[in-house]
């Protein structure tokens, strides 16, 4: 920052440019040390800890001297601390209190103890941000940024530090490809034939992260890294308030905090992803704002361009079809205020000034193309994408090519057929049919072995639901209504600010407004694109462009309601949305809707808790490994690569049915296969759960394993 010489913006914004540019460097920096010192045959080793050391060190003096001669006549740095009434203090002490409740509320879930700190957290949470907006008029500047830091990082927490271990579906993989990085000390595309080895946030980042601190690994990721997302929503505020209200803003990023993605951690929103984002929030905040000239604007622009796009394949397409779209609409823009400057309409001098230039955009879809398909190989999975969302527009009514499962905002899908699954026998054989075609010449176990089995479903536990189930399913239905109210009030907000930016002609926010547009419109198009909810989770997508979105859920009761009664009543209504997605108005009723980051029970707690004895025989397995396939099912398949190697997992085959067991494999059994006796398998765009073969496995395998909870059979 002091090269760029960017001294002109406020401490906040500051942070995050500081934060964002130490871990763009961390990932540049670390990749030149990876790919230099190897050629240069000094080591093969280039990421363990001498090597970065004094890489980075050099790296720092350099940059140092050169800060000091761009400096050299900097006045002392000077920092003053804001003079707080009362009200101010209480309001800057309180959120500091969340996160220790959220970590000791953790603590406590995962030694079997009773919910009640994270259940406090979250109402407090609640009454803190109902206070919050009533004394919106008398507080400091600084309240609103410091209180969503504190709010994301405790609701992060209380997921991420939820089992001994890492909990999740894909943080299990992320870990794996960071691990086998770390172990190497190297980074290559060919280390690790997957996706996710190809990305810098979860290969060289961490690793010299965790060169630098000698960090647990696990803590590394549950905690450490962490703490990086909750700069999300703070960019949101910071790059939104430039366009309307400080309370606006705040409740635009409480609202992106409280979507259950969010609230999900990294079992929503991936690590990689995560990174990704903080990356887009940063490039939307440097395109607005006005504090920073425009060749350093493009400089930082690119810096976090390029940061996104090492970080997450599928973040950054999202992010270059927004500015690509949003650059051919200020084209259309431009020419139209030149028209109006021929015909003598609009003076010269009161063009409006974009930022997103041609030559940013061309910059970062050059870019992309060097790293997804040069230096490594992950742009197959846009292509097929992109062929098969419009191969299939001629299905558009077609339930086959849509998904299954309830995404934000698919209730809107005008062609979204609500048809039934497929019965669960047929998505049963069907699995067992493709995988005997792919695999036909395996020694498998004669047909009378398991003439006798039946593939029967199964469900995983729940509360006891300590009312009526009528008054259960009124509650859960109302907290579906409040999903698509919110849905609904955020849109009509964008609509109103659309149309306002339309008649009034405001200049100042033409971009900002061309970017929202495009967001919706993005949105929209990939709600009814058939396929696009199939390949990629549109949840996610929905999560991302909020970023740009979110702020204007405010401006949704104007139509309804006057000013200050308009933010009370919407501000009210977040407020509620946060306590039913968080699940806290669900923890009083019991039944199946029940949350991991409250309970040691219910499909969450089943499917992606991770035990140590989980963790113990997954290692065990790994050390006496002595050669074949290992069956196993899809929770399990994400519990083992926590204790194994990335290559070990690719041995793996997710689905225990008797018919396509080996007799020369091993069947890996997680704590829900035995003590629930319930197996998970996912089938194309379907899941179903259904009982554990055991007689089978009792009667035709050793028992070679066992903790009393994890079993191995050979």
């Amino acid at each position: 920052m002091l090269i760029f010489k960017v001294r002109t913006v406020k401490f906040w914004e500051y942070l995050v440019y500081i934060i964002g540019l130490s871990v763009a460097f961390i990932m540049f920096a670390g990749l030149i040390v990876n790919w230099t010192l190897p050629w240069l045959h000094i080591t093969d080793k280039p990421l363990s800890l001498v090597p970065i050391l004094v890489s980075f060190d050099i790296f720092l003096l350099v940059m140092w001297f050169f800060a000091v001669i761009r400096n050299f006549e900097l006045p002392p740095f000077e920092i003053k601390t804001p003079k707080l009434d009362r009200t101010n203090q209480i309001f800057f002490i309180i959120p500091m209190i969340f996160p220790v409740l959220s970590i000791l509320g953790a603590l406590i879930l995962n030694n079997h103890g009773p919910n009640i700190l994270t259940m406090i957290m979250l109402g407090g949470i609640a009454l803190y941000v109902f206070f919050l907006v009533l004394k919106r008029e008398k507080l400091n500047e600084n309240v609103y940024p410091w209180a969503i830091l504190m709010i994301s990082i405790s609701l992060l927490l209380m997921y991420s530090l939820r089992s001994w271990f890492i909990s999740g579906v894909d943080i299990n993989l992320e870990f794996s490809v960071f691990n086998s990085t770390s172990s190497l000390s190297y980074w290559s595309p060919s280390n690790y034939d997957h996706v996710y080895n190809a990305m810098l946030s979860l290969t060289v980042f961490p690793t010299v992260i965790s060169s630098f601190l000698g960090l647990n690994k696990l803590y590394l990721i549950k905690i450490f890294l962490e703490i990086i997302f909750p700069l999300v929503p703070l960019t949101i505020y910071l790059f939104s308030k430039k366009f309307i209200k400080s309370e606006f803003s705040f409740m635009g990023a409480f609202f992106f905090i409280s979507q259950p993605m969010f609230i999900l951690g990294y079992f929503g929103i991936p690590l990689r992803q995560q990174i990704a984002f903080l990356f887009f929030g940063l490039m939307l905040l440097v395109l607005f704002t006005k504090e920073i000239g425009r060749n350093m604007k493009s400089l930082l622009f690119a810096i976090f361009g390029f940061s996104m796009i090492v970080s997450h394949y599928s973040t950054a397409y999202i992010a270059l079809a927004i500015f690509l779209l949003s650059y051919i609409l200020i084209l259309i823009y431009k020419g139209h205020e030149h028209r109006k400057i021929r015909k003598g309409k609009l003076h010269p001098h009161e063009r409006t000034e974009f930022h997103l230039t041609g030559f940013l955009v061309i910059l970062l879809l050059i870019f992309s193309f060097l790293w997804y398909t040069q230096v490594t190989d992950t742009a197959d999975g846009l292509i097929d994408f992109t062929k098969k969302s419009f191969s299939n527009l001629g299905n558009i009514f077609n339930e086959d090519v849509q998904s299954q499962t309830q995404t934000p905002l698919s209730h809107f899908n005008i062609f979204n057929k609500n048809s039934e699954n497929k019965p669960f026998n047929v998505i049963a054989y069907e699995a067992i049919d493709d995988y005997n075609k792919k695999y036909p010449n395996l020694n498998r176990y004669p047909n009378e072995t398991y003439s006798d089995y039946q593939i029967k479903p199964k469900t995983t536990s729940s509360l006891i639901m300590p009312i009526k189930s009528s008054i259960l399913t009124t509650i859960l239905e109302k907290r579906e209504l409040v999903k698509i109210i919110g849905e609904i009030i955020l849109f009509i907000g964008i609509l109103y600010f659309l149309i306002k930016q339309f008649f009034n002609k405001k200049k100042a926010t033409a971009e900002f407004g061309i970017h929202i547009l495009v967001s919706l419109i993005f949105l929209l198009t990939l709600i009814v694109l058939p396929f696009s909810s199939v390949s990629y989770d549109l949840g996610r997508v929905y999560q991302q462009v909020l970023l740009i979105l979110s702020p204007l859920i405010l401006f949704g009761g104007f139509l309804i309601l006057k000013y200050k009664k308009g933010v009370i009543v919407v501000s009210l209504f977040v407020i509620l949305y946060f306590l039913f997605l968080s699940s806290f108005n669900q923890q009083f009723l019991g039944g199946s809707d029940v949350s991991l980051n409250l309970n040691n029970v219910g499909s969450e707690y089943d499917s992606i808790y991770s035990s140590s004895s989980e963790i113990n025989s997954g290692i065990w397995l790994f050390n006496h490994y002595g050669g074949g396939l290992i069956y196993l099912d899809n929770l399990a398949y994400y519990k083992l690569a926590i204790s194994s190697s990335p290559s070990f997992i690719t041995k793996s085959v997710r689905g225990i049915f008797p018919q396509i067991i080996t007799q020369d494999g091993y069947v890996y059994l997680g704590r829900s296969n035995t003590q629930l006796s319930l197996i998970s398998k996912t089938y194309g765009k379907y899941s179903i759960l259904y009982e554990s073969p055991s007689t089978f496995l009792n009667n035709n395998k050793g028992k070679i394993y066992s903790n009393g909870e994890s079993e191995i059979f050979k």
